[in-house]
């Protein structure tokens, strides 16, 4: 053999199209066959496009598929995050190959419709919406901007289409910023007082999703937090993590050693498997909102959590 890649495939003598559409490959080692790696990346340009306030109605879509080896869009290989900005009193619109799809209200206030139902949301608010049919956003009359995170990249992976939204494993839930804060709280001493706690997180979850304690099978949705003047102990875990800095001011990560400053509202994509610690050196509590396919690492029993 010639080594991982080589190829011993011969259908000249193929009897039916089923056996010459047949292939064989024998690598060497399965295990050692590579990807191209999940980038760190903070998405700076994005928000700042997504704040502005002569950006026009639209989606800022936060790609990084083609670093990673892929011909369609994707931030992580299961996730792909957006910003939605709408200004005031317009409408956005979307259809996604997606069975969940999941918000953060930056700034303004708005409705989020489909499938019938539709939230009222305001800055601060956290929603999930079941993936499939069509997504309808409005703003208020201090215009929008949201960030919103699917699995796009996952149903398209494998091929997929998007389930009807009756049919999606998520459904429609609100979580609004002062009940997010007052939940938070409720947790935050018994949290602390562990010391093996990860951080000082809320996790969402809806009543289709309670017995499983997630908020779908592939995507995680936290909100964590970090005291001021502390640091979150060094871990790492098998699943890729975007994190949406909400409080940030004299907060930054070290990534594999390397320093990545935190930038409000700016996505920042933690690599799988790479080992990772907060810093919050100002005086506030830092927040931040986090996305991961943990959900799916979980079902498989390969979370792969350690501190280091």
């Amino acid at each position: 053999m010639d080594g991982p890649d080589t190829h011993i495939s011969d259908t000249s003598d193929a009897k039916s199209v089923f056996e010459q559409r047949a292939r064989y490959d024998s690598p060497a080692n399965i295990f050692i066959i590579k990807r191209p790696a999940v980038p760190k990346h903070v998405f700076v340009e994005e928000i700042e496009l997504a704040m502005a306030v002569d950006t026009p109605t639209g989606w800022i879509v936060l790609d990084v598929g083609a670093r990673m080896g892929f011909d369609y869009p994707a931030t992580t290989p299961l996730m792909l995050g957006r910003y939605a900005k709408v200004r005031a009193g317009e409408t956005l619109n979307g259809r996604f190959r997606a069975s969940g799809e999941f918000y953060y209200g930056i700034a303004g206030s708005g409705g989020a419709s489909k499938a019938g139902e539709t939230i009222e949301w305001a800055a601060g608010d956290v929603f999930a919406l079941p993936g499939g049919g069509d997504t309808e956003l409005t703003a208020g009359g201090d215009g929008a901007v949201l960030f919103q995170v699917t699995n796009e990249p996952e149903l398209t992976f494998n091929g997929l289409d998007a389930p009807r939204p009756e049919d999606a494993p998520t459904q429609a839930a609100l979580y609004p910023d002062a009940e997010i804060r007052h939940q938070m709280a409720l947790v935050h001493d018994a949290q602390k007082a562990d010391p093996n706690v990860t951080g000082l997180a809320l996790h969402f979850s809806s009543e289709r999703r309670q017995k499983m304690k997630d908020i779908h099978p592939s995507i995680a949705l936290a909100m964590n937090s970090l005291d001021g003047n502390s640091v979150q102990r060094p871990h790492r875990h098998n699943s890729a993590a975007l994190t949406l800095p909400i409080q940030s001011e004299g907060v930054y990560s070290v990534i594999e050693g390397e320093r990545v400053d935190w930038r409000q509202y700016a996505i920042m994509i933690t690599p799988p498997a790479e080992l990772h610690e907060h810093h919050n050196e100002g005086d506030e509590q830092m927040r931040s909102l986090v996305v991961q396919d943990g959900g799916l690492y979980y079902h498989l029993r390969t979370i792969g959590f350690s501190f280091d």
